[in-house]
């Protein structure tokens, strides 16, 4: 009896032993399970995630996890097929009929057609919508025509032909048409649902629906945005996380980034002000990192006003800046901008850039001959007496850059400066209702082709009346150009009469600065304004 009570004793023993193992295997896949949720830091301000209106780069960030187009980037940043299996090119380049997954599915359940698309990029379209990126959209034959109200919506080359066949017309060829193709104002819209409420449907999870690999799960005004997997994505089983949550709090950035040191937060391109981003990322405490990015930051001035409408007060004003400064006071070696293109842009001919083709518009030294040059302009343009020159109010979102605009004009001319530094809504509020003597701003690629950035400005409707008009007739007659070479040579003539103008003054061009910690994987980041977390995961 004694061994077979031993035994007893044993073998409930070992069961209880092996039920704490598997109470504690299946706790740990739970927790490894609930891990896969990601925090993502961006910047305050999230207007809208509407696809054809969104414009700023946060909710460009959060929209292209949301939605997918017809095609998408990989894990290479290349263009592969998304909502559309696949698609035939007609030989002279004007006419792609686009063939749609029949297991694409919205975020409610049901199917995703090309009579969304077809509805979509209409939309984006409409005269009566005024977008700010439908430029993006005139490449559709007809397409900038109906947003002029000069042709009817029938018009524009875009025709769902049955529910998974799209055919697109050009207004000519374009060999980048598939990388245009990725960008928001072509994601598919549901029109059942905008119709059930068009200014406000994307800010209610209970209305929004998205077809992309996540979907709205909650909207907090100035805290965050939560989204969840979408259950029915096309391709669901590659995507791991179960919640991406985006920090868009009314905070200061400093705080932020004490919270990703804590690991509280994940991922994020919010900064201090004082961070040494060089020093971080060559120590790689914080696992931080700075990539080449086709980005110009510029200065506007507002030529409508006084003493701003006189050339000679303009150039005076770019001669004074030391944009070395700025550029070293940064810290992560970027380049003083002597064009509005910045380099990495083809030009013509393959293999060329459109940078170094175009040449230098202006220096990339600062000398005390600046100066000297910059006050005979000023004494030319009725100011001998620079102490009474009119205060310049200079709106900004960031003072770390700003200060030192500020700084050349106040030490190199005597002249006070304002600077009016708002965050992004407000920011964009005063840029569009052109509330500004002079302003910082700067624009990341969309795609790689010079019109990105001259068809970027002249569709910015912020800066209307203060470009030269030259520069808006070279732009818009590029695009209704055929032959390449002639269109890109009218491209380096508006950017010539632009840059002859002084209303636009580039200052540098950009690095891309995040950080993310490291048990994060397989993030998608592309050089433009781009970040998926479609295929990401975490591994810690």
């Amino acid at each position: 009896m004694k061994n077979c009570n031993t035994c007893i004793i044993l073998k409930k023993s070992f069961i209880f032993f092996i039920t704490f193992i598997i109470i504690l295997t299946t706790g740990c896949m739970q927790k490894n399970k609930t891990e896969q949720n990601l925090v993502v830091a961006v910047q305050h301000g999230v207007i809208s995630l509407d696809p054809a209106f969104l414009r700023l780069l946060n909710e460009q960030y959060i929209a292209c996890n949301l939605w997918e187009g017809l095609v998408r980037k990989n894990l290479n940043g290349t263009i592969e097929p998304g909502i559309a299996e696949s698609w035939d090119i007609s030989e002279d380049g004007l006419e792609y009929v686009f063939k749609l997954r029949k297991n694409a599915f919205w975020s409610d359940g049901k199917p995703v057609t090309a009579y969304d698309f077809e509805y979509a990029w209409k939309r984006a379209l409409d005269p009566n919508k005024q977008s700010a990126v439908v430029f993006m959209m005139y490449y559709l034959k007809n397409g900038e025509a109906y947003n002029r109200n000069e042709c009817t919506k029938d018009d524009v080359g875009v025709k769902a032909i049955d529910e998974y066949t799209l055919k697109v017309t050009l207004e000519k060829p374009i060999s980048y048409f598939l990388e245009i193709l990725n960008y928001h104002t072509y994601y598919p819209v549901r029109q059942d649902i905008i119709e059930k409420d068009p200014d406000s449907w994307y800010r209610k999870p209970y209305l929004m629906v998205s077809n992309g690999p996540f979907c709205l799960e909650d909207w907090e005004e100035n805290k965050q945005i939560r989204t969840i997997k979408n259950p029915y994505y096309w391709d669901k089983e590659n995507v791991k996380l179960n919640s991406v949550r985006y920090l868009i709090e009314r905070v200061d950035d400093e705080e932020i980034w004490t919270r990703y040191k804590e690991k509280k937060i994940d991922f994020g391109y919010v900064f201090p002000d004082d961070i040494d981003i060089a020093d971080e990322i060559a120590t790689g405490r914080n696992n931080v990192f700075a990539d080449d990015s086709p980005t110009t930051y510029y200065l506007c001035i507002n030529s409508k006003n006084k003493p701003f409408d006189d050339v000679r007060v303009r150039q005076a004003l770019e001669l004074a800046i030391d944009r070395n400064r700025i550029v070293e006071e940064g810290k992560m070696n970027e380049q003083v901008a002597t064009g509005f293109v910045p380099y990495g842009i083809p030009d013509a001919e393959p293999g060329s850039d459109f940078r170094i083709v175009g040449g230098h518009y202006m220096s990339k030294d600062f000398s005390e001959e600046n100066v000297n040059r910059a006050k005979e302009l000023l004494k030319e343009a009725g100011y001998d007496d620079l102490s009474k020159f009119p205060t310049i109010v200079l709106l900004t979102r960031n003072t770390e850059k700003a200060k030192y605009i500020e700084e050349s004009w106040e030490k190199n001319l005597g002249i006070n400066v304002e600077l009016d530094v708002c965050k992004d809504v407000l920011y964009s509020q005063k840029k569009d209702n052109q509330e500004f003597d002079v302003i910082i701003n700067s624009w990341i690629a969309d795609f790689l082709d010079p019109i990105n950035f001259l068809g970027f400005l002249a569709s910015e409707s912020a800066f209307k009346g203060i470009l030269p008009s030259e520069y808006y007739t070279l732009v818009n007659n590029s695009t209704k150009t055929p032959d390449n070479h002639l269109r890109v040579g009218m491209l380096h003539e508006a950017e010539k009469i632009l840059m002859d103008s002084y209303t636009i003054i580039p200052l540098f061009y950009g690095k891309d600065a995040y950080y993310v910690q490291p048990y994060v994987k397989n993030y998608i980041k592309t050089p433009l304004a781009e970040i998926y977390f479609r295929n990401a995961y975490i591994d810690k």
